[in-house]
């Protein structure tokens, strides 16, 4: 995924250590394996994985992960760095993720949506069947 998504942008494994150091290295991809497995005949990689595009602003990281998810979603039976891409598919993300309070009303429970145009990180997460040959 780093070698698939670097014409994008910056794409790393590991955050930047700073705050200071992650604003100023902006456009930012970070990619990470939420999970996985090898096939009965070892021979094709499962994985779940994770992409996380940081932007200047909430608009700017929503526009990078549409970039993200039309590279992936088009990168089946291609080869990336000796990767050959077999299958792709958009999942839900499989790690917790901060839910915003719940506000009580008469008449029940409503979520607050996450709308905060501070908030400069949008997640996305696939399942990519791949195999190096």
């Amino acid at each position: 995924m780093v070698d698939l998504f670097t014409p994008i942008a910056t794409t790393v494994t590991t955050l930047p250590a700073t705050s200071a150091a992650l604003q100023s290295s902006l456009p930012l991809i970070w990619v990470r394996t939420t999970g996985g497995t090898l096939d009965i005949n070892a021979v094709t990689y499962k994985a779940k994985v994770s992409a996380v595009a940081f932007g200047t602003s909430r608009v700017a990281a929503q526009q990078l992960s549409v970039q993200i998810r039309e590279a992936i979603l088009s990168a089946p039976a291609s080869r990336v760095n000796g990767v050959l891409v077999d299958y792709v598919e958009e999942i839900a993300a499989e790690e917790q993720k901060f839910h915003p309070p719940i506000l009580r009303r008469s008449r029940g429970l409503t979520e607050v949506p996450d709308l905060d145009p501070l908030n400069q990180m949008v997640e996305i997460a696939f399942s990519i069947e791949a195999r190096r040959q």
